[in-house]
């Protein structure tokens, strides 16, 4: 296999991974309602991903590439069971919360590697779509680890609150 070929599979896994969060967003920042700041900032993120789905099928087509769409349809139905999991847990923001940060260390983790293929393969427009993407996935990683310790103290302040 071509290492273009390569770089294409790669970014139909990103364009998948891209369309599960969408749903996996969706449903945390409707469980994020009672919290407002964290629900803006899940809604803001929510517009960013599917600009970074966009960005990533750009690049599949520039390369001569089709996105998966059976990739695509298990990435959704992945996305919107993963999405629901949570749900009926009690400490349901503190799992999103922890779930949402891992998800974002992911994609940080898979654009730097997109980034060093389409590098090898010569594709600056690849590259720099991609580093847009990391740029605003490190950002969001970032802003989830500040909020993390903020979402177990309210929760954990909640359930003293309830059992006194």
């Amino acid at each position: 296999m071509a290492h273009k070929d390569f770089v294409v599979k790669w970014l139909n896994d990103a364009y998948a991974m891209e369309n599960a969060l969408v749903q996996v967003l969706e449903n945390h920042a409707k469980d994020a309602q009672d919290h407002p700041q964290v629900q803006s900032r899940l809604q803001e993120h929510l517009e960013t991903t599917r600009r970074h789905a966009d960005r990533v099928k750009e690049c599949i087509e520039h390369l001569g590439g089709d996105t998966s769409s059976l990739k695509t349809g298990m990435a959704n139905i992945m996305g919107t069971l993963q999405g629901m999991s949570t749900g009926p847990a009690e400490d349901e923001l503190v799992k999103n919360a922890l779930s949402d940060y891992a998800a974002e260390q992911f994609e940080v983790a898979s654009y730097r590697a997109l980034i060093t293929a389409a590098e090898e393969l010569g594709d600056q427009e690849t590259v720099r779509a991609c580093q847009e993407n990391l740029r605003e996935d490190e950002e969001m990683a970032r802003w989830l680890e500040q909020q993390l310790p903020t979402v177990v103290e309210e929760f954990l302040r909640s359930k003293e609150g309830a059992n006194s």
